[in-house]
């Protein structure tokens, strides 16, 4: 009897015993205590109220030019010296996918404008403009990478040998719904090249994402979609299918324009609206497209995005321009049918320094890009995010 009674007690101990660690277990796997494991991806709408107004994510880039959000939820980023890296979004990691060793940085040449294919789960394509040597010549190409492994390889030229400076070489990117790319061009330092249909210089161009050209580009076999650019640095598309590029003028007239395929908006003959005898008698024999809006003195505005977020409710519905000569970020507002800007508002004025680029996600956060002076090769520049508007 006390040999079964024994074997039975030793058993009841075993089953606790099982039970317990079984127990265990199973509060472990649902512990919300992830501390051990954390999720690698940024998180692409956190706290929409955080403390403060703005945060620094990173300030040790060197001369960034383009910053956008990429299909990863991470910042993307292109600083003139060469370099494109991923950018965590909330710690501010900053992950190198490529040097691009041919660019040349020459003051405002580099490794300038870049966009991603919108369909980048089956096309990993990133596009990019650079300027090289070609001998003595500074010249620039539209290069087309693929993203594997967080590395960018397989480079492939679909753009070269458009004219290139030191200063004026335009270079922002958009890929249409339809899938069309485009591009914005400077003169290159040469005004009459704006005018010239033999140069692809002071243009905004149009490409298949092979880089041929489409067969409905307004002017037959060229990749010219408008003319008479000086040096258009901000390009955006609303959901409607109307584009606006924001353009650096001389010593007077930066402007806005509503780019329509075909059209002449210019330069150097015509400076933001046509109101001189010069511009009028020039006018007279070719059609020219007056800018929306202009800015004389000049502001120097750089990139431009249309903020549709509601996380900024002051930004809601409008253009978002980044400027450096002036220092400030500017909020434009379209009237109804997008010919005119009927309100001009300035955030940040001689707070964060130059300001070259804006990025929003795709819920509405907002970074904007510092950059110091053009020749500058520092790493002091910042990726900053604004939080929200204190009145």
């Amino acid at each position: 009897m006390s040999s079964c009674i024994t074997k039975r007690n030793t058993m009841e101990k075993a089953l606790r015993v099982i039970g317990f660690l079984l127990l265990s277990s199973l509060f472990f796997y649902c512990s919300g205590d992830d501390n051990t494991t954390p999720d690698p991806d940024p998180d692409p709408d956190p706290d929409p109220n955080p403390v403060a107004a703005t945060t620094t994510l990173i300030n040790t880039l060197s001369v960034p030019w383009e910053l956008t959000w990429g299909p990863d939820n991470f910042l993307w980023v292109t600083e003139r010296v060469g370099r494109i890296s991923r950018i965590n979004p909330d710690t501010g990691e900053q992950i190198p996918v490529i040097t691009i060793d041919e660019v040349a940085r020459i003051q405002e040449s580099g490794l300038l404008g870049m966009v991603h294919h919108p369909n980048f789960d089956t096309n990993p394509y990133v596009y990019v403009v650079y300027t090289y040597l070609d001998g003595n010549d500074l010249v620039e190409k539209l290069v087309r990478f693929t993203y594997a492994n967080n590395t960018l390889t397989d480079p492939t030229t679909l753009l070269d040998n458009i004219p290139a400076n030191n200063i004026h070489n335009g270079s922002r990117l958009w890929i249409t719904p339809d899938l069309h790319l485009l591009m914005t061009t400077g003169d290159a330092g040469n005004r009459s090249l704006s005018q010239d249909m033999s140069s692809l210089a002071g243009k905004m161009l149009r490409l298949n994402l092979d880089g041929s050209i489409p067969n409905d580009n307004p002017f037959a076999n060229s990749y010219i979609y408008s003319l008479g650019h000086r040096n258009a640095q901000g390009l955006v598309q609303l959901t409607d299918g109307r584009i606006y590029s924001a353009e650096h003028g001389p010593q007077t007239d930066d402007e806005i324009n509503r780019i329509i395929a075909g059209k002449n908006y210019g330069w150097p003959e015509v400076r933001g609206i046509i109101d001189t005898p010069e511009e009028e008698a020039f006018a007279a024999g070719t059609e020219v497209e007056e800018s929306i809006f202009n800015w004389t003195p000049t502001i120097a505005p750089s990139d431009l995005v249309y903020y549709t977020g509601d996380r900024i409710p002051q930004w809601t519905n409008k253009l978002l321009l980044t400027v450096l000569k002036g220092q400030e970020l500017i909020a434009l507002t379209l009237n109804a049918d997008g010919t005119a800007i009927t309100q001009e508002e300035v955030f940040f004025k001689n707070e964060f320094g130059r300001l070259r680029d804006i990025a929003v996600s795709p819920t509405g956060r907002v970074f904007i890009a510092t950059n110091e002076d053009g020749s500058s090769s520092s790493n002091t520049h910042r990726i900053i995010e604004i939080n929200r508007i204190e009145q």
